[in-house]
């Protein structure tokens, strides 16, 4: 489930990398900043790839010396809807998510859900970090609530003899 989780992600960072399908944001207000190397979106976000969907209140884009993206901050009622290629379809949800393309690492905090549609898979979480280099989660709750995943295990049928 990790090692899945994980290359949901990945297709998350490439849903903002340089790819040629066409991606499409949808705002209220943009603004941007040169000097600060940085661009918001704000006023019911939607950013589209294909049949992937990102939905947030705020975004806001960071930017490297040379106009590419280092760090995208999804703020506020987050949700997600991600198709990876070997067919895994990703429902979620978090109050900020933090993703950092170059080096593959994503934050995701605030009543974190994650649901694989197909299995009805799924974790839940105060923090989860993922790692898409090293291929390592941790999911963090409290006292108040802890990481819960569920998940459906299928019964085996012996066959009669």
């Amino acid at each position: 489930m990790f090692k899945v989780l994980i290359l949901s992600f990945i297709m998350l960072s490439q849903l903002f990398g340089v790819e040629e399908n066409e991606i499409r944001i949808e705002a209220n207000i943009f603004e941007a900043n040169e000097l600060e190397r940085l661009s918001i979106f704000s006023g019911s976000v939607r950013i589209f790839k294909g049949k992937d969907e990102i939905n947030s209140s705020t975004v806001k884009i960071n930017f490297d010396k040379n106009n590419q993206p280092k760090k995208y901050e999804f703020l506020e009622d987050v949700s997600f809807n991600l198709h990876i290629p070997s067919g895994i379809h990703y429902l979620g949800k978090a109050d900020k998510i933090h993703l950092f393309p170059n080096s593959k690492k994503y934050i995701l905090s605030g009543s974190v859900e994650i649901i694989e549609v197909k299995t009805g898979r799924k974790i839940e979480g105060n923090r989860v970090s993922l790692d898409g280099v090293t291929g390592s989660a941790r999911i963090i709750g409290n006292e108040n609530k802890p990481v819960i995943m569920s998940f459906k295990i299928e019964k085996k049928h012996s066959e009669k003899k």
